[in-house]
């Protein structure tokens, strides 16, 4: 009988130390992006002006109202094979974290100009390469015709013809996002000495909804200033109707481009706000001692509710039967060797006391 015993013993503890080899959870996976530790398949530099600002390895010059010059990208094909590239002017926008963005065109009315006024082409102009080749791309620039204080930001970002396109389905099939793109900075001014006096931030209405699939709260934003907003912090808090508190807010290191309009996400971390009333108070600072303090209420309808909980998406570990059967082969593990453990030191503490 000992024997026996001792044998579901050892082979309750063989299966357990299995089941915790297995792991209890799903198993984690690394995503690397690809190229990762290899070469580029491509480079580009700019071919500065004699008059661009030392020391930086983009265009950065003064402009008088309605100068003209050309301005040329060296794009480089590292690849064996002709390669076609895509290299696409923009203004400096602010996107949805707060940081400055060369990916999406600001058209601000307020801005001295627009893209279609300032370089041309001002669309995206595509570019074969030869392979192990380097090919020169000129586009035209003309100054704003006004006077204008502050700086424009802009600037070219150049990527393999197709590249957003394959990222997008790769992104839906593995979520892993893979491509090399460049960005040739562009910034030009009527005034080397670019003072700007205090910067005007507003801050709009919050709003309740989902980016990325998660709980967001979002804030209507602009940066009314000819210049850079550096250096930006947020902290901020968000309260229900009872001035309970919901959620605490923190962003730093943002970084707000001239002339734009946005509005600057902070995720919930999968909480989902209930339908009714709240309030969003807070303060930014910047670089230079300027701060702005805002108070918004936040209305969220059941329609707004209800499609957050429809819709958001799950970023939590997905428990399946499998998980669950070695919880309980675990646990049934767990009490036969209690048991047995009990047993044995019962018979043991009886021949003790049978000696005794």
């Amino acid at each position: 009988m000992m024997k026996l015993q001792s044998k579901w013993v050892y082979s309750l503890i063989l299966v357990l130390f299995t089941v915790l080899g297995m792991g209890l959870g799903n198993p984690s996976t690394d995503a690397h992006a690809a190229g990762n530790g290899t070469p580029a398949s491509f480079t580009v530099a700019p071919e500065l002006p004699s008059d661009n600002a030392k020391q930086v390895d983009y265009f950065d010059f003064k402009v008088t109202p309605g100068q003209k010059r050309v301005l040329v990208l060296s794009v480089t094909n590292n690849a064996k094979t002709t390669t076609t590239f895509d290299i696409t002017p923009r203004i400096a926008s602010t996107n949805t974290n707060g940081i400055l963005d060369y990916g999406t065109n600001n058209t601000n009315a307020k801005l001295p100009a627009q893209i279609k006024q300032i370089v041309s082409p001002a669309t995206t102009k595509s570019v074969k390469v030869l392979g192990k080749h380097t090919v020169k791309v000129p586009f035209k620039f003309t100054a704003p015709a006004k006077r204008f204080t502050g700086v424009m930001l802009g600037g070219f970002t150049i990527a393999e013809h197709g590249a957003n396109q394959r990222s997008q389905t790769k992104s839906k099939a593995t979520g892993v996002v893979a491509h090399v793109q460049y960005v040739i900075g562009l910034e030009f001014y009527n005034a080397v000495k670019r003072s700007v006096s205090a910067p005007i931030v507003k801050i709009y209405q919050a709003h309740y909804g989902l980016a990325q699939a998660r709980p967001t709260l979002s804030l209507g934003m602009a940066n009314q200033t000819p210049g850079l907003v550096g250096q930006g912090k947020l902290h901020a808090t968000l309260k229900d109707d009872r001035q309970k508190v919901v959620k605490h807010f923190t962003k730093e290191q943002m970084t707000f481009a001239p002339q734009s309009k946005f509005k600057l996400n902070m995720d919930l971390e999968n909480k989902q706000l209930a339908a009714g009333h709240y309030t969003l108070a807070g303060t930014i600072t910047s670089k230079g001692g300027y701060s702005w303090h805002f108070q918004r209420n936040l209305t969220v309808t059941n329609a707004q509710a209800a499609n957050v909980k429809k819709h958001a998406a799950n970023f939590g570990p997905q428990k399946t039967w499998k998980d669950y059967l070695m919880y309980a082969i675990v646990i049934l593990a767990v009490l036969v060797l209690l048991y047995e453990f009990y047993k044995w030191l019962k018979k043991r503490l009886g021949k003790n006391q049978d000696k005794a």
